[in-house]
C-alpha cells in the first residue's frame, strides 16, 4: 500500500478457495450440470457466496453418469465450464455458472476508455471427430468448418469469414473422440468446439475509468461504432486519493460459447479396483455396475461393458462378474467418463480355490458348483454337484464318464471302437432295438449265460450255420413246435437214443422207410 511506512503488502483471494481446498472423487447420476453445482456450492461454500439465479446453465441434459475424479471441486467446476462451454467466474460478489451478466457501463474511447485496442487471432475453426456408438456397434462421424451461430460483432464476422482461407476445406479426415456416445453428442461436440474456437476470434483491450467485473457484459463505443462485450481478464488498480482504472481484456459477448471451451476436457484416470453391485444389464449387454473404493459420498457407477477374450455376433466367450466380486476398472483413453471391466481380482476374502504351490492346477468354477479343472500331468475334470462327472486320467491313461441317472448318445452313426476288450455291466437290464439289421461278428468263442430264462422271437426265418458241431444239452424237457412241417436231414446217419421209451405219434398215417 502507497505511503505505508513498512511497505505493507496486501494479496487477497476469493471466494472461490472454499472450493479448491482438497481433492475428491465421486459420482453424480441422472443429474444435470445446474443440480450438480448446486449441490457442490450448498455444501462446500456459504449461502451468500452464490444464489440460484446465478446458477443458470445454458446446457441442460441429464448425465447418466459424471464423475468428478481426484480433482477439486472449483477444478471439476472448471473443467465441466470448459468441456460443455459454460460461463464459469466469481464477479467479485457471487459465484455465476452457467452465464454472463448484463449492465449498463458504457465506455467512450477518448473519454472513460483509453488505450483501446483490438486484437485479432486468424486461425482456422475447422473441427472434426470421429467416434464409436457400441450400442449400434457403428462409426459417427461430424465436422464442422465454422459455426453457425457465431458473433456479429464487425471484426468477429470478418474473421470468421476469412479463416477458411488459411485452412484446407477436407473435413473428411477427423480427430478421434470418446467424449460422444452415439451421434446427437457428436454433432453437439462439433458444433460447440467451432463456437469456442470463434470466441477467440477478436480480443478488445483497455484502461477503463469505470468499475467493470469479470464476467461482466458492457458496451464500448469508439466514433460511431459500438461494442458489446464481456471482460474475460480484469486487472483493478486503486491508487491514493480514490483514484481508480482497471485494465481490461474482452471478447464479443453474443459468442455462442466461451473463448475457453474445449470438448476434450477430462479427468485422467488410472485403472483401478472397483466392488459390483449389479449385473442385470437392461440391454442384455452384460454390462455391470460397479461401486468405486473412492471413501464417502456417492461412488456408484453406470453400466460399463466388460472386456472379453473372444466376442462376435452369436459367437465369442461370455462371463460376467458376480455381485460383490472384486473387478478391475481401466478407463478407454484414461477418460474417467470412459470405464469398462478389464479383469476379475481374488483377495483376502475371495481366494482362490486352485491354488497350489507347484501352480500345477487350473480351471474355472461357477458359483452353483459347476467345475472345470486341470492338474497338469494328472489329468482333467469337469463336473457339476449333481454328480456327473468327466474325468481323464492321465497317469492311469483313462477316461471315466460319471453320472447319478442317465446318460443318452444321440448321434447318426455311433462307432466304438477297441482295441482290447469291451464290457457292460447292468445292475438290473439291458435293452437292444435296432429298427433294421444286427450284425454280430465274433472271431472266437462267443459265451451267453443266462441264469433265467431266454426267449427268442423271429418273424422272419431263422437260419444258423454251422461249421463244426452243434451240441444242445438240457437238464429238463425239449420241445419243439411247428404250425408247418418239421423236417430233419443228414447227409450221414441219423441216431436217436432215449434211456426210455421214444414214441412218434401222428394224427395220420405214420410212414418210415
Amino acid at each position: 500500500v502507497n505511503g505505508s511506512p513498512v511497505g505493507l503488502h496486501v494479496k487477497g483471494i476469493s471466494h472461490t478457495i472454499l472450493l479448491d481446498d482438497m481433492k475428491k472423487s465421486r459420482t453424480f447420476l441422472d443429474r444435470n450440470l445446474q443440480e450438480i453445482a448446486l449441490n457442490i456450492f450448498a455444501e462446500e461454500t456459504a449461502g451468500e457466496f452464490y444464489q440460484r439465479d446465478a446458477i443458470e446453465p445454458t446446457y441442460t441434459k441429464i448425465f447418466d453418469y459424471k464423475p468428478q475424479y481426484n480433482e477439486t471441486s472449483f477444478d471439476f467446476l472448471k473443467r465441466l465450464s470448459a468441456r460443455y462451454g459454460q460461463w464459469f467466474y466469481f464477479d467479485g460478489m457471487r459465484m455465476q455458472f452457467g452465464q454472463t451478466k448484463t449492465s449498463k457501463v458504457k465506455l467512450i474511447n477518448g473519454a472513460s476508455l483509453h488505450e483501446f485496442g483490438i486484437e485479432t487471432n486468424l486461425v482456422s475453426h475447422k473441427t472434426s471427430f470421429g467416434g464409436y456408438d457400441y450400442n449400434l456397434a457403428s462409426n459417427i462421424t461430424a465436422s464442422e468448418a465454422k459455426t453457425n451461430t457465431g458473433s456479429v460483432d464487425s471484426f468477429a464476422k470478418v474473421v470468421l469469414d476469412r479463416q477458411a482461407s488459411v485452412s484446407q476445406p477436407n473435413l473428411n479426415i477427423g480427430a478421434y473422440t470418446n467424449q460422444a456416445q452415439n451421434a446427437t453428442d457428436i454433432t453437439e461436440l462439433a458444433k460447440l468446439q467451432t463456437a469456442g474456437r470463434d470466441a477467440n476470434s477478436v480480443f478488445y483491450t483497455g484502461i477503463s475509468y469505470l468499475p467493470i467485473g469479470l464476467g461482466q457484459v458492457f458496451t464500448i463505443q469508439n466514433q460511431t461504432v459500438e461494442h458489446e462485450l464481456v471482460a474475460i481478464e480484469i486487472i483493478h488498480h486503486s491508487q491514493i486519493h480514490g483514484n481508480y482504472k482497471c485494465e481490461f481484456k474482452a471478447i464479443p459477448a453474443d459468442v455462442a460459447a466461451p473463448h475457453y471451451t474445449n470438448v476434450n476436457a477430462f479427468a485422467i484416470a488410472q485403472s483401478q479396483s472397483a466392488k459390483v453391485f449389479d449385473n442385470t444389464d437392461p440391454e442384455g449387454l452384460g454390462r455391470i455396475k460397479v461401486d468405486f473404493y473412492w471413501g464417502a459420498g456417492s461412488t456408484k457407477s453406470e453400466w460399463m461393458r466388460v472386456a472379453q477374450q473372444y466376442s462376435g455376433d452369436g459367437r465369442g466367450i461370455y462371463w460376467r462378474p458376480e455381485i460383490g466380486d472384486e473387478v478391475l476398472v481401466d478407463f478407454e483413453g484414461n477418460n474417467i467418463d470412459c470405464p469398462y471391466v478389464l479383469a476379475s481380482h481374488y483377495n483376502g476374502k475371495a481366494k482362490p480355490e486352485f491354488f497350489d504351490s507347484k501352480n500345477m492346477i487350473k480351471g474355472w468354477k461357477l458359483r452353483f458348483g459347476q467345475l472345470f479343472k486341470f492338474i497338469e500331468k494328472v489329468g482333467i475334470w469337469l463336473s457339476d454337484p449333481s454328480g456327473n462327472e468327466i474325468h481323464l486320467d492321465e497317469e492311469l491313461k483313462s477316461m471315466t464318464l460319471t453320472s447319478s441317472e442317465t446318460i443318452t448318445l444321440n448321434c447318426k452313426n455311433l462307432i466304438i471302437n477297441a482295441s482290447e476288450s469291451i464290457t457292460s455291466n447292468a445292475g438290473t437290464s439291458i435293452s437292444e432295438t435296432a429298427t433294421l439289421d444286427k450284425t454280430t461278428v465274433v472271431g472266437g468263442i462267443l459265451n451267453t449265460n443266462v441264469t433265467g430264462s431266454k426267449f427268442l422271437y423271429v418273424g422272419g426265418n431263422f437260419d444258423a450255420n454251422i461249421e463244426g458241431d452243434y451240441n444242445s444239452e438240457l437238464k429238463k424237457d425239449h420241445n419243439i413246435l411247428s404250425n408247418g412241417k418239421v423236417v430233419s436231414n443228414s447227409e450221414n446217419s441219423h441216431e436217436i437214443h432215449s434211456q426210455k421209451d421214444i414214441k412218434n405219434n401222428s394224427g395220420e398215417a405214420t410212414r418210415q422207410n
